[in-house]
């Protein structure tokens, strides 16, 4: 029984977790904390983070396990193992674990270097996938019909844009208001792109903020930033920060002006130097005219002189004449050689006619002269002629002999002169 009631009162868990609860609830403060994180974790939607923060400085060993929600870490920050952040922290018990955890909330980079090796992962893992490529970039507009704005209301930044835009070249300027600092800009300025972009008016965007803090420029080194401008259909020219600012959504935009002025000059053109260059061109437009009128003038001077030329009309008409003379001369040969010549050979023609022709006559009459004589020598009556008498008996026929005559029968005595009857007396 005595060691019954030494014992005391028995307390339930509940009741011991509820006095550490109390006691650390009253005993602690919140206290901001600076370590390194470790074997970060997260539940399924992502909400819930785990990790442990361990002392980052050389010869510390220390570590204490932590907690906190994905709302907590800053935005445009990434947390991730070996990353040295800085956060508000108050430990709590933790009823489910039976052990001391932090939470942590307002997690934020430790310092520039933190920071400015945390743009640098960002940016190289962000260049591998060929986001800043030059060959990505598009050209702006030579002169654009409308220019939208992203940039706060009423800072110094939206004044400068469109001071400058009023003063170099007049045109429709549309504004879409969003935070340049803090936990809404990126969504705010990630919203404004695309819906500058979805406007048909809008040919070019300007993103516009002044300078400022490391911490204040990074939400535009945030990874929505860079993928809202490159997911932009119209090119975006980047004006953010100063000179030496240079953010991961400057490397993305298509063009980068050191100031917002500068973004703005960019994307405008001075009315009054194009102006100007308009006059320059017209006066070399005109000197040139003069230079080409007067070379062509000298030009045709030297073709004038020449001596071909000299005497236009010898030119253009004497030679044609000539030429047409000589042609003339070449025909008038032509026709009369074709009218001589056949004149010349029809007379040939008739004198070897003629002498064919007495050639043939002279014969003919010879060859009629040995066929008359041959026709005379032959003829039955040429014998009467010289004194002979044909003799024929009573029938008409020759008598060629006196034995076959019998006498007493009738003969005829044809004589040149005429025909004599006769009888025969007797036979030979």
């Amino acid at each position: 029984m005595a060691d019954d009631a030494a014992r005391g009162r028995v307390f339930e868990v509940d009741e011991v977790v509820s006095a550490l609860e109390r006691v650390i609830s009253d005993n602690t403060r919140t206290v901001y904390i600076r370590g390194e994180v470790v074997n970060l974790r997260s539940g399924r939607d992502g909400r819930l983070l785990w990790f442990r923060l361990e002392d980052p400085r050389e010869g510390h060993d220390a570590r204490v396990d932590c907690f906190a929600y994905a709302t907590d870490v800053e935005h445009g920050h990434e947390l991730a193992d070996g990353a040295v952040v800085q956060a508000v922290a108050r430990p709590e018990f933790s009823r489910r674990d039976g052990r001391l955890i932090i939470r942590l909330r307002r997690i934020e980079p430790a310092g520039e270097g933190e920071i400015l090796r945390m743009i640098e992962e960002r940016r190289r893992r962000l260049a591998e996938e060929g986001l800043f490529d030059e060959a990505i970039k598009r050209p702006l507009p030579f002169l654009p019909t409308g220019v939208g704005l992203v940039t706060a209301a009423g800072s110094a930044a939206r004044a400068d844009v469109l001071r400058r835009i009023e003063g170099r070249f007049p045109m429709r300027v549309v504004v879409a208001h969003a935070a340049m600092q803090g936990g809404a800009c990126v969504a705010e300025v990630t919203r404004a792109i695309a819906a500058l972009d979805a406007d048909p008016r809008i040919d070019v965007i300007i993103v516009a903020r002044g300078g400022g803090s490391l911490q204040d420029l990074l939400p535009f080194s945030d990874e929505q930033v860079v993928r809202a401008i490159r997911a932009s259909s119209t090119p975006v020219v980047a004006g953010i920060g100063h000179d030496p600012d240079i953010t991961l959504a400057c490397l993305a935009a298509d063009a980068r002006g050191a100031t917002p002025t500068a973004a703005a000059d960019l994307v405008v053109p001075d009315r009054a130097l194009m102006l100007e260059d308009l006059a320059a061109l017209r006066r070399r437009l005109a000197g040139g005219a003069l230079r080409a009128a007067g070379r062509a003038r000298r030009e045709l001077d030297l073709i004038a002189a020449r001596p071909g030329l000299v005497r236009p009309h010898d030119a253009v008409v004497r030679r044609p004449l000539e030429a047409v003379g000589t042609l003339g001369a070449r025909l008038g040969r032509a026709a009369r050689e074709a009218v001589v010549m056949p004149g010349r050979d029809l007379r040939a023609l008739g004198a070897r006619r003629l002498l064919a022709i007495g050639s043939a006559e002279t014969g003919s009459a010879a060859r009629l002269a040995v066929l008359t004589a041959r026709l005379t020598a032959c003829d039955p009556a040429r014998p009467l002629a010289e004194g002979f008498a044909l003799v024929r008996d009573d029938a008409g026929a020759l008598v060629q002999s006196a034995g076959s005559l019998p006498a007493g029968m009738l003969l005829s005595l044809e004589f040149r002169d005429g025909v004599v009857a006769a009888r025969v007396e007797e036979e030979a």
